[in-house]
């Protein structure tokens, strides 16, 4: 496989950390219909936990919107749509006002481990053979 793009490669050592901390690719791709809601539970309190450490050790997150959810808040005419995204009945160009329903989330910084030469972005878990 040749080698990945350097932002490739830094999203796959994201995904690959998440995986390693909070087995979220094994989760994801678990078929759960013969899992009972307890089980389920269970497990993603497993994955809930360990997905979090790798977010609060690598990327400093803060909200988009300034005010607390279920708030009031006003959007400006030409307001920015990446960073608010509008829901219900939308008409009109605005100044729009509603309630804040989330908050939102944008990352301010990420800091990944230096990975050593040769590091193949595209392995997010190595196969584990017992021996």
């Amino acid at each position: 496989m040749a080698p990945a793009a350097p932002q490739i490669d830094r999203a796959l050592q994201l995904l690959a950390l998440l995986q390693q901390e909070g087995r979220l690719l094994d989760f994801i791709q678990e078929d759960l219909t013969g899992f009972d809601d307890a089980q389920i539970g269970a497990a993603a309190r497993v994955v809930h936990q360990g997905l979090g450490k790798v977010i609060r050790e690598h990327v400093t997150l803060a909200p988009v919107a300034q005010v607390s959810e279920g708030q009031a808040i006003s959007l400006p005419a030409g307001f920015d749509s990446q960073r608010y995204r509008l829901v219900g009945n939308v008409s009109g160009q605005g100044p729009f006002n509603g309630t804040l329903l989330h908050k939102g989330w944008q990352a301010s910084a990420i800091q990944l481990p230096q990975t050593l030469p040769g590091y193949d972005a595209s392995v997010l878990a190595p196969a584990e053979v017992e021996v």
